[in-house]
């Protein structure tokens, strides 16, 4: 028996992906500072949420390409660098536990609504010996409901924030000044 399940798990594939994308009513402007500067993935990244015991690290700079965080929790140690940054695109590699190397992407497009469609690709390969079959598809579960997550809390706080941009923006119009 725990040669089947061994056998069965040297023939699953070991590399997964995960692709979600969400619609969000918010400027890009808004959606870029909150995703290219890791001072500000405090307020939307699902990971404090998923696992408590979660201690980030941010080092300068903490936005634009080299940008990079660690952390460390109960479950491993891991870090991530921004390793490039365009109008349209943030390409990321994250590292984790010294070993296992995941890509990933988040894409920003403009849509005719003015809304923002946010596109998070993630892409790896377990590596751990004799189970990584099994690693890969636990991987592609966790990953996709923890990017599904994140995306929602960035959608919740981008749009928060654009409202209460618009609204500081009112008050401050509304507001008479005293001579």
């Amino acid at each position: 028996m725990l040669l089947t399940i061994i056998i069965i798990g040297l023939m699953l594939p070991q590399n997964y992906s995960v692709n979600k994308t969400i619609e969000v009513n918010a400027s890009i402007r808004t959606i870029k500072s909150l995703t290219t500067d890791f001072d500000e993935w405090h307020k939307w990244s699902p990971w404090q949420q998923v696992d408590p015991s979660i201690k980030f690290a941010v080092s300068e700079p903490s936005a634009g390409i080299g940008a990079h965080q660690s952390w460390i929790s109960k479950w491993g140690h891991g870090e991530m660098t921004i390793t490039a940054l365009n109008d349209r695109k943030m390409v990321f590699n994250t590292l984790l536990n010294n070993e296992h190397i995941v890509q990933g992407t988040l894409t920003f497009t403009t849509n005719s609504n003015n809304s923002v469609n946010v596109e998070c690709h993630i892409e790896g390969q377990a590596t751990t010996i004799l189970v990584s079959g099994y690693m890969a598809i636990f991987s592609e579960y966790v990953l996709n409901n923890t990017i599904a997550l994140g995306l929602n809390n960035l959608k919740t706080v981008a749009q928060l924030s654009d409202i209460q941009n618009v609204m500081e923006s009112h008050d401050s119009q509304n507001s008479t000044s005293k001579n």
